[in-house]
Protein backbone atom coordinates (compact mmCIF):
# COMPACT_ATOMS: atom_id res chain seq x y z
CA UNK A 1 0.00 0.00 0.00
CA UNK A 2 1.20 3.37 -1.08
CA UNK A 3 0.81 4.78 2.68
CA UNK A 4 3.75 2.51 4.03
CA UNK A 5 5.97 3.60 1.05
CA UNK A 6 8.94 5.62 2.82
CA UNK A 7 10.63 7.95 -0.57
CA UNK A 8 14.11 8.55 0.37
CA UNK A 9 14.98 12.10 0.66
CA UNK A 10 18.67 13.20 -0.46
CA UNK A 11 21.02 13.13 2.37
CA UNK A 12 23.18 16.83 2.27
CA UNK A 13 27.22 15.35 1.67
CA UNK A 14 27.50 15.91 5.65
CA UNK A 15 25.39 16.87 8.67
CA UNK A 16 26.80 20.54 9.76
CA UNK A 17 26.56 19.79 13.16
CA UNK A 18 29.26 17.59 12.97
CA UNK A 19 31.09 20.83 13.07
CA UNK A 20 29.32 22.80 15.19
CA UNK A 21 28.38 20.26 17.74
CA UNK A 22 28.22 22.22 20.61
CA UNK A 23 29.55 18.89 23.39
CA UNK A 24 32.40 17.81 21.04
CA UNK A 25 35.07 20.28 22.39
CA UNK A 26 38.30 18.13 24.25
CA UNK A 27 39.85 21.05 25.63
CA UNK A 28 38.32 23.79 28.17
CA UNK A 29 37.10 27.36 26.65
CA UNK A 30 37.64 30.37 29.35
CA UNK A 31 36.98 33.58 29.05
CA UNK A 32 38.03 36.62 31.30
CA UNK A 33 35.61 38.78 33.74
CA UNK A 34 36.21 41.46 31.37
CA UNK A 35 35.33 39.73 28.57
CA UNK A 36 31.94 39.47 30.52
CA UNK A 37 31.69 42.97 31.18
CA UNK A 38 32.25 43.73 27.82
CA UNK A 39 29.47 41.65 26.25
CA UNK A 40 27.45 43.69 28.61
CA UNK A 41 28.32 46.98 27.87
CA UNK A 42 27.75 45.94 24.35
CA UNK A 43 24.23 44.74 24.90
CA UNK A 44 20.87 46.63 24.21
CA UNK A 45 19.20 45.44 27.28
CA UNK A 46 22.16 46.27 29.94
CA UNK A 47 22.37 49.62 28.62
CA UNK A 48 18.73 49.99 28.54
CA UNK A 49 18.95 48.68 32.59
CA UNK A 50 21.50 51.26 33.45
CA UNK A 51 19.42 54.38 31.46
CA UNK A 52 16.58 53.42 33.93
CA UNK A 53 18.93 53.33 36.98
CA UNK A 54 20.64 56.89 36.07
CA UNK A 55 16.93 58.32 35.28
CA UNK A 56 15.86 57.50 39.22
CA UNK A 57 19.09 58.27 40.32
CA UNK A 58 19.58 55.04 41.81
CA UNK A 59 22.87 54.03 43.29
CA UNK A 60 25.09 51.74 46.21
CA UNK A 61 27.74 51.56 48.17
CA UNK A 62 30.13 48.65 48.04
CA UNK A 63 29.42 48.30 51.82
CA UNK A 64 26.58 47.07 50.91
CA UNK A 65 28.00 43.83 49.60
CA UNK A 66 27.66 41.01 51.43
CA UNK A 67 30.76 40.24 53.92
CA UNK A 68 32.47 36.85 53.59
CA UNK A 69 33.61 35.32 57.14
CA UNK A 70 34.31 31.58 58.67
CA UNK A 71 31.51 31.50 60.85
CA UNK A 72 31.51 28.77 64.30
CA UNK A 73 28.30 26.60 62.83
CA UNK A 74 27.22 26.93 66.35
CA UNK A 75 26.39 30.73 65.81
CA UNK A 76 24.22 29.97 63.17
CA UNK A 77 20.30 29.70 63.62
CA UNK A 78 17.38 28.76 61.06
CA UNK A 79 14.63 30.56 61.47
CA UNK A 80 11.71 28.43 60.06
CA UNK A 81 9.29 31.28 59.34
CA UNK A 82 11.88 32.18 56.81
CA UNK A 83 13.60 29.27 55.56
CA UNK A 84 11.67 26.18 54.23
CA UNK A 85 11.38 23.00 56.94
CA UNK A 86 14.12 20.55 56.85
CA UNK A 87 13.75 17.96 53.89
CA UNK A 88 15.10 14.60 55.58
CA UNK A 89 15.84 12.58 52.49
CA UNK A 90 17.09 15.50 50.44
CA UNK A 91 20.00 15.98 53.27
CA UNK A 92 20.01 11.83 53.89
CA UNK A 93 19.78 10.82 49.55
CA UNK A 94 21.28 13.72 47.46
CA UNK A 95 23.11 15.95 49.78
CA UNK A 96 24.60 13.46 52.34
CA UNK A 97 24.24 10.32 49.95
CA UNK A 98 27.16 7.95 48.58
CA UNK A 99 28.15 11.11 46.54
CA UNK A 100 28.49 13.57 49.13
CA UNK A 101 32.09 15.10 48.86
CA UNK A 102 32.93 17.87 50.83
CA UNK A 103 34.42 19.55 48.73
CA UNK A 104 30.70 20.06 46.85
CA UNK A 105 29.67 22.31 49.69
CA UNK A 106 27.83 25.80 49.20
CA UNK A 107 28.59 28.41 51.90
CA UNK A 108 25.56 29.48 53.79
CA UNK A 109 24.10 32.78 53.26
CA UNK A 110 22.75 34.86 56.62
CA UNK A 111 21.84 37.89 58.22
CA UNK A 112 23.71 38.90 60.51
CA UNK A 113 21.44 40.36 63.89
CA UNK A 114 22.65 42.66 66.47
CA UNK A 115 22.83 39.60 69.01
CA UNK A 116 25.69 37.93 67.00
CA UNK A 117 23.63 35.59 65.86
CA UNK A 118 23.63 34.40 61.71
CA UNK A 119 19.65 33.86 61.02
CA UNK A 120 20.41 31.42 57.67
CA UNK A 121 18.92 32.68 54.46
CA UNK A 122 20.45 29.77 52.19
CA UNK A 123 23.08 26.67 53.16
CA UNK A 124 20.58 25.27 55.45
CA UNK A 125 20.40 21.43 53.93
CA UNK A 126 24.27 22.12 53.29
CA UNK A 127 24.88 23.20 56.97
CA UNK A 128 22.21 20.91 58.39
CA UNK A 129 24.10 17.76 56.75
CA UNK A 130 27.40 18.57 57.29
CA UNK A 131 27.01 18.92 61.08
CA UNK A 132 24.84 15.90 61.46
CA UNK A 133 28.06 13.66 59.27
CA UNK A 134 30.32 15.30 61.96
CA UNK A 135 28.21 14.32 64.86
CA UNK A 136 27.83 10.92 63.14
CA UNK A 137 31.76 10.68 63.76
CA UNK A 138 32.17 10.62 60.05
CA UNK A 139 34.66 13.35 60.55
CA UNK A 140 38.52 11.75 61.07
CA UNK A 141 39.43 15.53 62.25
CA UNK A 142 36.44 17.10 63.75
CA UNK A 143 34.58 16.06 66.88
CA UNK A 144 32.65 19.47 67.34
CA UNK A 145 30.67 20.63 64.66
CA UNK A 146 29.51 23.52 66.47
CA UNK A 147 33.02 25.20 66.50
CA UNK A 148 34.04 24.49 63.07
CA UNK A 149 33.92 27.50 61.04
CA UNK A 150 32.51 27.08 58.18
CA UNK A 151 32.55 29.77 54.66
CA UNK A 152 29.71 32.29 55.33
CA UNK A 153 28.50 34.95 53.75
CA UNK A 154 26.22 38.19 55.76
CA UNK A 155 24.92 41.17 55.69
CA UNK A 156 24.37 42.92 59.45
CA UNK A 157 20.76 44.02 59.81
CA UNK A 158 18.36 43.13 62.13
CA UNK A 159 15.28 43.80 59.75
CA UNK A 160 14.14 40.12 59.16
CA UNK A 161 11.66 41.64 55.90
CA UNK A 162 15.50 41.90 54.38
CA UNK A 163 15.92 37.85 54.74
CA UNK A 164 12.13 37.14 53.50
CA UNK A 165 13.45 38.69 50.67
CA UNK A 166 16.24 37.67 50.19
CA UNK A 167 15.47 33.93 50.49
CA UNK A 168 12.72 33.89 47.50
CA UNK A 169 15.67 35.92 45.60
CA UNK A 170 18.53 33.30 46.45
CA UNK A 171 16.70 30.39 45.73
CA UNK A 172 13.27 31.56 43.22
CA UNK A 173 13.19 34.56 40.75
CA UNK A 174 16.48 35.99 41.61
CA UNK A 175 18.52 32.81 40.43
CA UNK A 176 19.17 31.81 36.87
CA UNK A 177 18.08 28.08 37.39
CA UNK A 178 20.83 25.44 35.26
CA UNK A 179 18.84 24.34 32.01
CA UNK A 180 18.83 20.64 31.96
CA UNK A 181 21.32 20.98 28.65
CA UNK A 182 23.96 22.86 30.79
CA UNK A 183 23.43 19.60 33.16
CA UNK A 184 24.07 17.44 30.82
CA UNK A 185 26.99 19.42 28.79
CA UNK A 186 28.65 19.38 32.76
CA UNK A 187 28.41 15.78 32.61
CA UNK A 188 29.44 15.62 29.22
CA UNK A 189 32.81 17.57 30.03
CA UNK A 190 34.11 15.95 33.19
CA UNK A 191 34.34 13.07 30.74
CA UNK A 192 35.48 14.85 27.52
CA UNK A 193 37.83 17.44 28.83
CA UNK A 194 38.67 16.46 32.47
CA UNK A 195 39.08 13.02 31.77
CA UNK A 196 37.21 12.38 35.23
CA UNK A 197 35.13 9.25 35.15
CA UNK A 198 34.90 9.08 38.48
CA UNK A 199 30.50 9.91 38.94
CA UNK A 200 29.23 6.82 37.23
CA UNK A 201 26.00 8.50 36.23
CA UNK A 202 28.28 10.97 34.38
CA UNK A 203 29.70 8.09 32.46
CA UNK A 204 25.94 6.74 31.74
CA UNK A 205 25.63 10.34 30.21
CA UNK A 206 28.69 10.38 28.02
CA UNK A 207 27.74 7.36 26.60
CA UNK A 208 24.38 8.31 25.63
CA UNK A 209 25.48 11.18 23.87
CA UNK A 210 28.25 9.47 21.75
CA UNK A 211 25.26 7.20 20.84
CA UNK A 212 23.16 10.22 19.19
CA UNK A 213 26.48 11.44 17.64
CA UNK A 214 26.98 8.52 16.03
CA UNK A 215 23.83 8.99 14.34
CA UNK A 216 24.26 12.61 13.59
CA UNK A 217 21.60 13.57 16.52
CA UNK A 218 23.32 16.45 18.39
CA UNK A 219 21.45 17.70 21.88
CA UNK A 220 21.25 21.76 21.81
CA UNK A 221 20.44 24.40 24.06
CA UNK A 222 16.41 25.05 23.62
CA UNK A 223 16.77 28.81 22.61
CA UNK A 224 20.01 28.12 21.10
CA UNK A 225 20.76 29.28 17.63
CA UNK A 226 21.69 25.82 16.41
CA UNK A 227 18.09 24.34 17.79
CA UNK A 228 16.68 24.06 14.17
CA UNK A 229 19.14 22.65 12.54
CA UNK A 230 18.94 18.96 11.50
CA UNK A 231 19.48 16.43 14.04
CA UNK A 232 19.05 18.52 16.87
CA UNK A 233 17.24 18.01 19.62
CA UNK A 234 16.74 19.92 22.89
CA UNK A 235 14.37 17.88 25.14
CA UNK A 236 17.20 16.87 27.30
CA UNK A 237 14.91 15.61 30.57
CA UNK A 238 13.23 12.89 27.90
CA UNK A 239 16.21 11.92 26.28
CA UNK A 240 17.98 11.04 30.01
CA UNK A 241 15.18 9.18 30.76
CA UNK A 242 15.54 6.59 27.93
CA UNK A 243 18.28 3.42 27.97
CA UNK A 244 21.10 3.50 25.58
CA UNK A 245 19.65 0.19 23.46
CA UNK A 246 16.05 2.61 22.91
CA UNK A 247 18.51 5.79 22.13
CA UNK A 248 20.62 3.67 19.67
CA UNK A 249 16.94 2.78 17.89
CA UNK A 250 15.32 5.85 17.87
CA UNK A 251 18.42 8.04 16.85
CA UNK A 252 18.80 5.43 13.92
CA UNK A 253 15.23 5.60 12.67
CA UNK A 254 15.51 9.15 12.65
CA UNK A 255 18.37 9.22 11.05
CA UNK A 256 17.61 6.82 7.95
CA UNK A 257 14.50 8.56 7.66
CA UNK A 258 14.08 12.12 8.99
CA UNK A 259 17.69 12.88 8.58
CA UNK A 260 16.64 16.40 7.27
CA UNK A 261 14.60 17.41 10.15
CA UNK A 262 15.03 18.34 13.87
CA UNK A 263 14.98 15.56 16.39
CA UNK A 264 10.79 16.16 17.31
CA UNK A 265 10.31 15.40 20.67
CA UNK A 266 7.67 12.43 20.09
CA UNK A 267 10.60 10.30 18.74
CA UNK A 268 11.21 9.46 22.43
CA UNK A 269 8.01 8.04 23.81
CA UNK A 270 7.34 6.43 20.36
CA UNK A 271 10.58 4.62 20.83
CA UNK A 272 10.11 4.29 24.35
CA UNK A 273 7.07 1.83 23.52
CA UNK A 274 8.46 -0.22 20.52
CA UNK A 275 11.20 -1.46 22.99
CA UNK A 276 9.60 -1.74 26.27
CA UNK A 277 6.26 -2.94 24.95
CA UNK A 278 7.37 -4.80 22.34
CA UNK A 279 9.91 -6.43 24.97
CA UNK A 280 7.12 -7.17 27.23
CA UNK A 281 4.99 -9.05 24.65
CA UNK A 282 8.49 -11.47 23.30
CA UNK A 283 7.78 -9.47 20.17
CA UNK A 284 10.35 -7.94 17.26
CA UNK A 285 10.41 -5.11 16.18
CA UNK A 286 11.03 -5.46 12.82
CA UNK A 287 12.78 -3.63 10.16
CA UNK A 288 9.48 -3.93 7.83
CA UNK A 289 7.65 -2.01 10.98
CA UNK A 290 10.04 0.83 11.27
CA UNK A 291 10.36 1.68 7.61
CA UNK A 292 6.38 1.14 7.28
CA UNK A 293 6.03 3.81 10.23
CA UNK A 294 8.09 5.80 8.73
CA UNK A 295 5.90 5.95 5.24
CA UNK A 296 3.00 6.54 7.25
CA UNK A 297 4.19 9.45 9.35
CA UNK A 298 5.82 10.92 5.56
CA UNK A 299 2.57 10.45 3.64
CA UNK A 300 0.31 11.62 5.81
CA UNK A 301 1.53 13.93 7.88
CA UNK A 302 5.13 14.84 6.39
CA UNK A 303 6.96 14.49 9.42
CA UNK A 304 6.61 13.88 13.49
CA UNK A 305 5.78 17.33 14.70
CA UNK A 306 2.67 17.40 12.35
CA UNK A 307 2.11 13.55 13.65
CA UNK A 308 1.63 15.22 16.86
CA UNK A 309 -0.61 18.34 16.14
CA UNK A 310 -2.94 15.34 14.51
CA UNK A 311 -2.94 12.93 17.64
CA UNK A 312 -3.59 16.13 20.25
CA UNK A 313 -6.58 16.89 17.98
CA UNK A 314 -7.69 13.25 17.88
CA UNK A 315 -7.04 13.32 22.08
CA UNK A 316 -8.98 15.76 22.57
CA UNK A 317 -11.87 14.95 20.19
CA UNK A 318 -11.97 11.01 21.90
CA UNK A 319 -12.01 12.84 25.35
CA UNK A 320 -15.02 14.68 24.49
CA UNK A 321 -16.69 11.98 23.07
CA UNK A 322 -15.90 9.42 26.23
CA UNK A 323 -15.59 11.94 29.39
CA UNK A 324 -17.46 15.16 27.86
CA UNK A 325 -13.66 17.02 28.67
CA UNK A 326 -10.97 17.71 27.43
CA UNK A 327 -8.01 15.13 28.84
CA UNK A 328 -4.47 16.52 29.35
CA UNK A 329 -1.96 15.83 26.54
CA UNK A 330 0.40 13.67 27.55
CA UNK A 331 3.48 11.59 25.73
CA UNK A 332 1.94 8.26 26.81
CA UNK A 333 -0.70 8.99 23.86
CA UNK A 334 1.95 9.09 21.17
CA UNK A 335 3.12 5.50 20.34
CA UNK A 336 -0.80 4.41 20.89
CA UNK A 337 -1.98 6.63 18.39
CA UNK A 338 0.45 5.85 15.83
CA UNK A 339 -0.02 1.92 16.10
CA UNK A 340 -3.26 1.84 16.50
CA UNK A 341 -3.14 4.24 12.90
CA UNK A 342 -0.97 1.59 11.47
CA UNK A 343 -3.03 -1.20 12.50
CA UNK A 344 -6.46 0.86 10.84
CA UNK A 345 -4.61 1.52 7.60
CA UNK A 346 -4.19 -2.38 6.87
CA UNK A 347 -0.28 -2.67 8.74
CA UNK A 348 0.64 -6.34 8.89
CA UNK A 349 3.81 -6.43 11.45
CA UNK A 350 2.53 -7.68 14.45
CA UNK A 351 1.67 -4.87 17.32
CA UNK A 352 1.84 -5.76 21.02
CA UNK A 353 -2.21 -5.82 22.05
CA UNK A 354 -1.00 -3.52 25.10
CA UNK A 355 -0.79 -0.90 22.44
CA UNK A 356 -3.68 -1.61 20.16
CA UNK A 357 -5.66 -1.56 23.19
CA UNK A 358 -5.01 0.99 25.48
CA UNK A 359 -7.25 3.89 25.10
CA UNK A 360 -9.94 2.08 23.64
CA UNK A 361 -13.46 2.14 24.17
CA UNK A 362 -15.30 -0.94 23.76
CA UNK A 363 -18.95 0.37 24.09
CA UNK A 364 -18.47 2.33 20.75
CA UNK A 365 -15.08 0.05 19.68
CA UNK A 366 -13.06 2.85 18.75
CA UNK A 367 -9.74 4.42 20.12
CA UNK A 368 -8.03 7.38 19.80
CA UNK A 369 -7.15 6.81 16.19
CA UNK A 370 -11.04 6.65 15.03
CA UNK A 371 -10.79 10.48 15.85
CA UNK A 372 -8.22 11.82 13.48
CA UNK A 373 -8.97 13.68 10.49
CA UNK A 374 -11.61 11.91 8.37
CA UNK A 375 -9.56 12.53 5.31
CA UNK A 376 -7.01 10.19 7.09
CA UNK A 377 -9.46 7.36 7.80
CA UNK A 378 -11.00 7.55 4.53
CA UNK A 379 -7.74 5.99 3.31
CA UNK A 380 -7.97 3.37 5.31
CA UNK A 381 -11.91 2.39 3.49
Amino acid sequence: MFIFQYQDVVRKPINPMRNLNPLARASAKRVSLQDRVNQLDASNKWQKSIAEHEKVGRTWSRHQIPKIGLIPLGLVIVDEDVQRLLDEAHCANTIGGEKFKPTYLQPIFAAKNSKGEYVSIDGMHSSSTLAALIDAGLFTDCEDWKSLEYPTLYVETDDLSFARKAFGIVNGKGKKRQSKFNELRNAVFCIRIDGNTDDEDDVKLERKVSIAETHDCFAVEQHSGLAQKPGTFTHISLFMSLSESELDMAFGWHNKYFHYEIVHNSLFPIFRALTRDFEAARIKVTDTLLEEIAGLIQNLFGDLEQFQNGAQSAVRQWSRARYGYDVKWSDEYVAPVLLQLYKKMGGEEEIPLSLLERFHDPKTDTNIASFLDQEILDLAA
